[in-house]
């Protein structure tokens, strides 16, 4: 039997070695038709991928703003304490010792040290509408035979401030002065379930007769 001869061999070998274009055939055009689909999955994911991340910062995005708005109140609280505990204590230690200033001869009046206790505080919101401020002090009055000190409160912007002064344990060789002092805290961010508070400090230091 004559062996058979395949004449479109010969014809691809020709094609290549004389350098002209090869025809597509079936394959090249499956293979570019999958490249294309391709392609096109890919840039239907990604734009799934860009909106689902869209999608996700917009779910969370307001749930960090509320955590870091309430870090930023509480923060402002812890800051509000400790003022109002130097505000106290920086009042009663020139209640008690003024008088050891050379240009203080006697103990200090009582509007002195309620300026001090609000000057002391530091914070923009705190004024006389804000802050109240009692003083128990001898130079307002002595109860005897305890040997108490009387109080009085020249800043009541916060409310009244009630409490007895304490008898020193030595009396009436020694005496107890007292300094209350009240803040209303507004927030610094409006936020629910953050109402307005009120702290109050008070600090009593003793002092010989």
């Amino acid at each position: 039997m004559p062996a058979h001869h395949d004449n479109r061999r010969d014809l691809t070998l020709l094609s290549a070695s004389s350098g002209s274009p090869r025809a597509p055939n079936a394959v090249d055009r499956i293979a570019r038709r999958y490249d294309t689909r391709r392609s096109t999955a890919l840039r239907r994911l990604s734009r799934k991928q860009e909106g689902q991340s869209l999608v996700e910062l917009a779910l969370m995005l307001p749930i960090f703003t509320t955590l870091i708005c309430y870090g930023v109140n509480f923060s402002y609280v812890f800051l509000v304490c400790l003022s109002l505990s130097s505000a106290a204590r920086n009042s009663i230690e020139y209640a008690v010792q003024g008088t050891s200033s050379p240009a203080q001869a006697a103990q200090p009046a009582i509007s002195l040290v309620s300026a001090l206790a609000l000057s002391a505080i530091g914070l923009p919101g705190a004024s006389a509408a804000t802050v109240s401020v009692r003083i128990c002090s001898r130079v307002v009055g002595v109860t005897m035979p305890a040997n108490t000190a009387q109080c009085t409160s020249p800043l009541t912007g916060a409310g009244g401030v009630t409490g007895t002064p304490d008898t020193d344990p030595e009396a009436p060789a020694f005496q107890l002065t007292r300094v209350d002092v009240v803040y209303i805290v507004k927030p610094l961010i409006p936020m629910p379930f953050f109402p307005a508070r009120t702290f109050h400090r008070m600090v009593e230091m003793r002092s010989m007769q």
